[in-house]
């Protein structure tokens, strides 16, 4: 039902209000995605103790949400998570245990290549490599999956983890501690 009219920067738009059955519905969607995030989050700081980590490292972008462009569905999607809710509560978590949460601007760290030891920064971003003629610009094969320069094909997620450590933690060496398992990651159900 309609409530009021308010006028905004892009012109006036309509306010509703809530009936109480569209409120239990929002009551019981927050609840079933907050107990999600605190098995999902508690996963996370139980792994991290079990490998005997003492850094968790977030990739963040303060602005992900605002310009996303993957189409109409994918944007509803994308835009409902609840990503500083599950970044709160690993943080909380983790720090119970003893363990430390750094979050890091994330950017280039998807067009940049960590088995070459590329700094995730604009000059060796795809639209610098293609001003400077290098080919390919764009080293994403497909959704996915990665090329690096020397033709070692890497999931792209896992390329832009490593990328993102990287930027926390610039002289970290990724010599001794890939495996194959790392490289082709299997996939993770919370249903199992």
């Amino acid at each position: 039902q309609l409530e009021s009219i308010i006028s905004t920067k892009q012109g006036p738009k309509a306010v509703y209000g809530q009936t109480k059955s569209m409120q239990r519905l929002t009551d019981w969607r927050n609840a079933k995605i907050r107990q999600f995030a605190h098995k999902a989050s508690k996963r996370i700081v139980d792994y991290a103790l079990s490998c005997g980590a003492n850094t968790i490292v977030i990739g963040k972008n303060k602005t992900w949400k605002r310009s996303v462009n993957m189409g109409k569905k994918n944007n509803q999607n994308f835009v409902g998570l609840p990503h500083q809710q599950m970044i709160n509560m690993i943080r909380y978590k983790a720090n119970m245990v003893g363990i430390t949460v750094i979050c890091t601007n994330e950017s280039y760290t998807s067009q940049t290549s960590a088995l070459d030891g590329e700094k995730p920064c604009w000059n060796n971003g795809n639209k610098s490599r293609k001003k400077q003629g290098l080919s390919p610009a764009n080293r994403r094969i497909h959704r996915g999956m990665f090329r690096s320069n020397k033709g070692l094909l890497v999931n792209a997620d896992i390329n832009g983890a490593m990328q993102i450590v990287r930027k926390v933690f610039p002289n970290v060496s990724f010599a001794n501690g890939i495996v194959d398992a790392v490289l082709h990651p299997a996939k993770w159900s919370p249903l199992i």
